[in-house]
């Protein structure tokens, strides 16, 4: 965490050379709230992930409320599906205009996915750009309502992706629009949305029988209010000690792992 807030603070300070940078103000630690900010939980969304990442999620939520004061409260918000469709037909429409036909460039499966995008007509276009438009006027009045909320998700619904399809998948990859649209079943909304985010490593769990080694991650993520990023970095560092402190083993590093700084200090 420490990392991740000092380059934002770097990369979000202002460049006095461009007038519009400018008129911004550097970013600043703020002093730490008298009171921890709610957690804003929608069960019927949170619910959707595998049982296996919730138990995982649920283990961190209930250190945070118990041991650091955080408080959950029960939050809706509407057309999370249609939202998350809105969002994959907005950002395929947009690519394949941007290119402008050429997708020489693209591997297969990327360019059948944006010429279907780009056969998207302008009026549904609009209808999402609408919706849009709603799910942030819904989430302007949580942050409303509940100041300093983080609305709290797991990252993905689903511990990896199992390749299922051998040295054949390996070697050419494979393209299947239902697992990408499952594995983005919560982080979608943030970028449709504009608010930021942060995703915290919570733990572990066992890969699916017969499908690879060791242990796979499970992320939490928080999404706040826009501009609220300081609110986020303090609920990383609550989850980085979280992860150290409480999880049994901490944080777990993978097999092949390299000391590529540790090896740079000793001239190698």
């Amino acid at each position: 965490m420490a990392d991740l807030e000092i380059a934002y603070r770097v990369m979000a300070t202002p460049d006095p050379s461009f007038n519009s940078s400018a008129l911004f103000p550097p970013p600043r630690p703020t002093a730490s709230p008298s009171s921890k900010p709610k957690f804003g939980i929608y069960k019927t969304w949170f619910d959707r992930a595998d049982s296996s990442v919730k138990a995982v999620c649920h283990e961190a939520l209930d250190y945070l409320t118990s041991k650091l004061g955080y408080e959950t409260i029960d939050i809706d918000i509407p057309f999370v599906h249609e939202g998350q469709r809105a969002h994959a037909m907005t950002i395929l429409s947009e690519f394949a205009t941007v290119l402008h036909g050429d997708m020489s460039d693209l591997t297969a499966p990327n360019r059948l996915l944006l010429s279907v995008g780009g056969k998207a007509p302008a009026s549904d276009f609009l209808q999402a750009q609408r919706l849009r438009n709603h799910l942030m006027k819904h989430l302007a009045w949580l942050f409303e309502r509940h100041p300093g909320l983080i609305v709290v998700t797991p990252t993905t619904p689903c511990a990896g992706w199992p390749i299922k399809g051998g040295v054949g998948d390996l070697k050419y990859g494979v393209s299947d629009g239902d697992q990408s649209i499952r594995s983005m079943e919560y982080v979608w909304l943030a970028n449709f949305t504009g608010c930021p985010a942060v995703s915290l490593p919570v733990g572990y769990v066992n890969p699916i029988e017969g499908y690879g080694e060791g242990k796979i991650p499970v992320g939490l993520m928080g999404m706040a209010e826009w501009g609220a990023k300081n609110a986020l970095i303090e609920f990383g560092y609550d989850g980085e000690r979280y992860l150290n402190e409480l999880l049994e083993g901490g944080r777990r590093r993978p097999e092949g792992w390299v000391d590529v700084l540790g090896l740079a200090g000793k001239g190698r």
